[in-house]
């Protein structure tokens, strides 16, 4: 039997209403029939109208339905019929047979999972000879328009550059933002991520705003530099080169792809965050980690900002899936290719890194393949919440410190201080040049729990 906890069912809440309105969901006493199998949890709850709402939850793949007229997935239903299972799962009849409208459903989807997976591994078809001249000349029209981009960011990186670092908070939001607008016209959306990088600096916070700007200056003037050279790098850096520009292959190419790299794994999801582009723009990025391969996994969705964003994994539980990754010299962005079950309960892990200098070492080794890697989860052993009286550290069992990233919540602070008590923990953590934010910790029990 799969099921989740409090905390992992308010995870996949679409937005903070939705959250709201399934907690008041969550009475027994609301729910005309409640009942689940090992692959299935369903209820009735009487809504508005004459007859109650139906709503299922796939327990196998976490999948949602119910005949309520919400647009959100899950619904609030789904949410507190879930709370239900998590908070009081006696409430819930057990091993009862299913009802044809759940039976219908959950077979419709087990038949779709199997032509979907061979849809997924059958030959692609082969392209005719128009269609390739189409692509490209689209090729050569994107990369034109990616140059003109490339242009506009060393002019801007040099006027910042001759006027000098102090003069850089000056410029102000709307400056830079006007240059992401011309950015994002020529086509070169990853460009663009680094004109941004300005306005996320906090000019105000001390004086290591100097350092992240020369860096973010620096890292983009590669960028530049080696996207003029691009046709003299092997394939992988050229593709991981277009991707960091701003294109690179769509989700079905991809897996479409017999080249590309694909991972089978059990793949321990660490956390997400939802990061607002700009006024019109959403992404979100969770991180998984291989428990068998060691290998870290990102994966990315975009929607509108007025949609909420549906997370293809959900943090705190074990997925069994194949990953196919985009080509790179530093494989990490990837894609579902196949999925499997979902569990709630992780086994145990490949062994943590042993403290900062081991973590070190590999941070270098991945920088010294892409100079650009920023964001990847690290797993260390012995991590001890400390602080000075102006910030926040992780001290490792030689007593070497890294600092937490000053954007994190303080209540995930205190609850990785509460739970630790003094105790080292093995963390996962987010790390970001020398910064670090908690993900989650491995309990004595080999259990993953979210931070």
């Amino acid at each position: 039997m799969n099921r989740l906890t409090e905390t992992q069912v308010a995870q996949l809440a679409p937005d903070p209403p939705s959250l709201k309105a399934g907690r008041q969901l969550a009475n027994k006493r609301l729910w005309l029939t409640l009942a689940h199998n090992d692959r299935v949890l369903w209820g009735e709850v009487q809504g508005s109208g004459k007859d109650p709402y139906r709503t299922q939850v796939d327990l196998i793949s976490l999948a949602f339905r119910c005949s309520c007229p919400s647009r959100k997935f899950p619904c609030k239903h789904g949410l507190g019929l879930m709370f239900v299972f998590a908070d009081d799962p006696a409430a819930v009849k057990s091993g009862a047979p299913e009802p044809e409208w759940v039976s219908e459903w959950m077979n419709r989807r087990a038949a779709n999972a199997g032509k979907t997976s061979a849809e997924l591994t059958a030959a692609p078809a082969a392209t005719d000879e128009k269609k390739a001249k189409d692509k490209a000349k689209r090729a050569d029209e994107r990369l034109s328009a990616a140059q003109t981009g490339a242009a506009e960011l060393e002019l801007l990186l040099r006027d910042l550059l001759r006027g000098g670092l102090l003069g850089v908070p000056e410029k102000g939001e709307a400056y830079y933002e006007k240059v992401v607008r011309r950015m994002i016209d020529a086509k070169a959306g990853g460009l663009a991520n680094w004109v941004r990088n300005f306005n996320k600096i906090n000019y105000l916070g001390g004086n290591t705003w100097h350092s992240e700007v020369l860096e973010n200056a620096v890292k983009a003037w590669l960028l530049i530099e080696a996207f003029r050279r691009m046709d003299a790098q092997e394939i992988p850096v050229q593709e991981q080169i277009k991707s960091l520009v701003g294109w690179s292959q769509s989700k079905k190419d991809l897996l479409e792809n017999p080249a590309a790299e694909c991972v089978t794994d059990d793949w321990l999801v660490l956390g997400k965050k939802l990061e607002a582009l700009d006024d019109n723009l959403n992404m979100l990025r969770v991180w998984l980690y291989g428990t068998q391969s060691g290998r870290q996994a990102l994966l990315v969705e975009y929607a509108p900002a007025h949609l909420p964003i549906v997370a293809p994994a959900l943090p705190g539980t074990l997925l069994r899936a194949v990953l196919a990754f985009y080509p790179s010299n530093l494989p990490y962005r990837a894609q579902i290719k196949q999925q499997g079950a979902v569990d709630t309960q992780t086994p145990s892990l490949v062994e943590p890194l042993d403290g900062w200098e081991a973590a070190h070492r590999q941070a270098a080794e991945w920088l010294a393949r892409s100079p650009w890697a920023d964001q990847y989860p690290q797993y260390v052993a012995d991590l001890t919440p400390v602080t000075d009286g102006h910030g926040w550290f992780l001290r490792d069992r030689e007593g070497l410190l890294l600092a937490i990233d000053p954007a994190t919540e303080i209540e995930k602070i205190w609850q990785l201080l509460a739970v630790s008590g003094g105790t080292p923990l093995n963390c996962f953590v987010l790390r970001s040049g020398n910064k670090v934010a908690p993900l989650g910790y491995i309990s004595t029990s080999g259990q993953y729990i979210l931070i």
